[in-house]
């Protein structure tokens, strides 16, 4: 087990130490040289050029920095939204009963991907569309979880006695629930996030990116553009899937 552990952190500290490197001595890759296309890794490009002559290690590197900048506050977000839903179906059984619970068994029986692609279909690509695909996508697998947890303390010995001394639901939910909350939307933010950066993925293969102006294409984008002359230049395609890897490894968090 020791074994292990060192090696996934020495694999994590080796891919977080490639894309810091690359971010500070590597410009985002963003123009093309079409006169160095398919250059093999060289000491100067360690991980050699794409087709249209754009640094590998470059887009390595500036890709996984846009992906985790885009996953981060849309799995934030998606608990935000989540939380909110929780607190009221406590505040309120009724819109609990009739509204947020028929709603959550709707969303969490369809595919996430399948609404995330709807959502962008009607909405267009783009940042926005894209935090909101991956929050309609995501927030009834985060309630549910939320809202057992809220029902769980809300029926323990602590918040049953404050409620018989009379104190608001307001009152148990700041003492009692928010605490416990907290906790488990802890475990959710990092269980979540390699679902997010797949999800990412999934998107750039299919050519719908945020971002390409700054940090150029991101790196299911790189893989899908990749894919049909990995023959020629195999390292073009192998080191975004090793970003995506690396990136999942790094967010997904110690498990138990």
């Amino acid at each position: 087990m020791k074994t292990l552990n060192l090696l996934r952190y020495g694999t994590i500290s080796l891919y977080l130490g490639l894309v810091i490197f690359g971010i500070l001595f590597k410009s985002a890759p963003t123009e093309l040289n079409l006169k160095e296309s398919f250059l093999p890794p060289s000491f100067d490009f360690p991980f050699g050029k794409d087709r249209l002559g754009r640094d590998v290690f470059s887009m390595f590197a500036y890709g996984s920095l846009a992906t985790f900048l885009f996953a981060f506050p849309a799995r934030v977000l998606t608990l935000v939204v989540a939380s909110l839903i929780g607190l009221a179906s406590y505040t309120s059984p009724f819109f609990k009963k009739n509204v947020f619970s028929p709603l959550s068994s709707v969303f969490v029986s369809l595919p996430s991907l399948l609404l995330a692609l709807l959502v962008v279909q009607v909405f267009g690509a783009g940042p926005g569309p894209l935090f909101l695909a991956i929050i309609l996508g995501d927030w009834a697998q985060a309630y549910e979880t939320v809202r057992a947890k809220i029902d769980e303390v809300s029926t323990s010995g602590y918040a049953l006695a404050a409620s018989c001394f009379g104190a608001s639901k307001s009152y148990v939910f700041r003492a009692h629930l928010l605490p416990q909350a907290f906790q488990i939307l802890r475990v959710l933010l990092f269980t979540g996030l390699p679902a997010v950066v797949m999800t990412l993925a999934i998107f750039g293969f299919l050519g719908i990116s945020a971002g390409g102006e700054v940090f150029g294409p991101g790196l299911g984008e790189q893989i899908a553009f990749s894919k049909d002359y990995a023959q020629n230049a195999p390292w073009s395609l192998v080191f975004p899937t090793l970003g995506i890897l690396g990136l999942v490894m790094t967010v997904g968090g110690k498990r138990p």
